[in-house]
């Protein structure tokens, strides 16, 4: 159709753009790096761990604790001397637990803020401020939220996990209405995945058993693959210039959340 192409032809072209990636070593962060290194982007792969991660041109590793502000300010300067800019971030990084609220405790919580919250929000400070500084003012910012984001699970050891993500929402709207009041050219944009089958889930719940209680065993969906939630990355930061993505919701059919 004639809108089709119109649409078409106003996508914005990710060839030549510099982007950085974080949780990039494996489920949705690995797969968002693989799919921008395709479109032609230089990647800024980032993960604590990076065994899965190869080193060549245009796609640069860096080992970065997320637990460390030091670490974190380190790799953006690093951007800033070695890159000279900065056009697209999706932070993709997160934990969980397997406890609950009642059953966790004050370390455990703080390391979850840290990593889900206080890190995505440095590094969007500090990107925007690249973004100002060497891009005049342009760019795009995408914060991997989830389903959990805007209902609160019935599984117990999802609730900090969802609080966190609760944060993460608000810090990015908030966030949304800095960069207009700023009259920035710098977009936005959240992507709420649902279930996805990714080594996340072993990770944060430890457990088949606990992984069975927060997906079910019976349910008439198949969990998302990571490289569909990556495409749907790649269709918000591809949108028309004028057109900002605020939040895609990606779940399996018939998963009801």
């Amino acid at each position: 159709s004639v809108l089709a192409e119109v649409f078409t032809a106003n996508m914005t072209s990710l060839s030549k753009k510099i982007g950085l990636v974080t949780g990039a070593n494996s489920g949705i962060g690995f797969a968002t790096a693989k799919h921008l290194f395709d479109e032609g982007v230089t990647v800024v792969a980032v993960d604590k761990d990076s065994d899965k991660l190869q080193e060549q041109p245009n796609f640069h590793v860096k080992q970065v604790n997320l637990l460390s502000e030091c670490e974190i300010r380190a790799l953006f300067q690093w951007i800033r001397s070695e890159l000279g800019r900065l056009d697209i971030v999706v932070n993709v990084a997160g934990i969980g637990t397997d406890h609950g609220i009642l059953d966790g405790d004050y370390e455990e919580w703080m390391k979850m803020i840290q990593v889900n919250l206080l890190a995505p929000t440095l590094s969007c400070k500090l990107a925007m401020e690249v973004m100002i500084d060497l891009c005049g003012g342009s760019g795009h910012v995408v914060n991997m939220q989830s389903v959990w984001s805007h209902a609160v699970p019935k599984t117990e050891h999802v609730h900090w996990y969802s609080v966190t993500k609760y944060g993460l929402k608000s810090m990015t709207d908030g966030l949304r209405v800095e960069v207009a009041n700023r009259n920035l050219d710098i977009r936005i944009s959240t992507i709420s995945p649902g279930p996805t089958e990714s080594n996340f889930n072993i990770n944060s719940f430890k457990s088949q058993d606990k992984i069975d209680q927060t997906f079910g065993t019976n349910r008439a969906f198949s969990r998302l693959d990571p490289t569909e939630v990556a495409a749907a990355v790649l269709h918000i930061l591809k949108s028309p210039k004028n057109v900002q993505i605020n939040d895609m919701i990606i779940t399996p059919q018939k998963y009801v959340f």
